[in-house]
């Protein structure tokens, strides 16, 4: 899943990406505004991080409808 540009000033280029959480979890962070998407915590020991990624990507996805 591709991660979409930032809701508030439309970057869309490599700032807009998945950063690492302490050792806990991830979000996806707008390195140009600051922005920042839900927190996807990894629950357990077992959990991948490819799924708490998956979840931090859609979380930023997730937009309102106009």
């Amino acid at each position: 899943m591709k991660i979409k540009a930032c809701p508030f000033c439309g970057c869309r280029d490599r700032r807009v990406r998945i950063r690492r959480m302490g050792g806990k979890g991830y979000r996806v962070v707008c390195g140009a505004c600051g922005a920042s998407g839900p927190y996807a915590a990894i629950k357990a020991w077992w959990d991948d991080k490819m799924i708490a990624q998956d979840a931090a990507r859609q979380g930023w996805n997730n937009r309102q409808e106009e």
